[in-house]
């Protein structure tokens, strides 16, 4: 089978993802040794796509929210902040790290081809 061929093929078995990351707000999430850890909105991967870049298989994709992620991220780096604070107490160090909460809403605008 052709490169062309098979592109094509690739990007025609992901269409049903594309359809539903698009109604359900999701991106595209993969995570293997090679790649390591790739996510990509819909618009950002039919770009990647057509420049013959990020072509793999739907069995290689899996459909995530990306605000759960920056919100999971969110409370782990406050729990950082709140255990590096803790330590430069004990130490007595004076600074003191702060976090400032993003108003982030779903389907806010980001930096990234949506």
């Amino acid at each position: 089978m052709s490169s062309n061929i098979q592109s094509q093929a690739i990007i025609m078995s992901l269409q049903p993802l594309f359809e539903q990351a698009e109604a359900d707000n999701q991106w595209f999430y993969h995570n293997s040794d090679e790649a390591g850890e790739v996510w990509a909105s819909p618009g950002y991967l039919k770009q990647e796509q057509s420049e013959g870049r990020l072509l793999w298989a739907p069995e290689h994709w899996e459909l995530r929210s990306p605000i759960d992620y920056m919100a999971g991220l969110h409370r782990k780096a406050g729990e950082l902040i709140e255990e590096y604070n803790e330590m430069a107490e004990l130490l007595r160090v004076p600074n003191v790290l702060l976090m400032e909460k993003q108003d982030m809403k779903p389907g806010a605008r980001v930096g990234w081809i949506s």
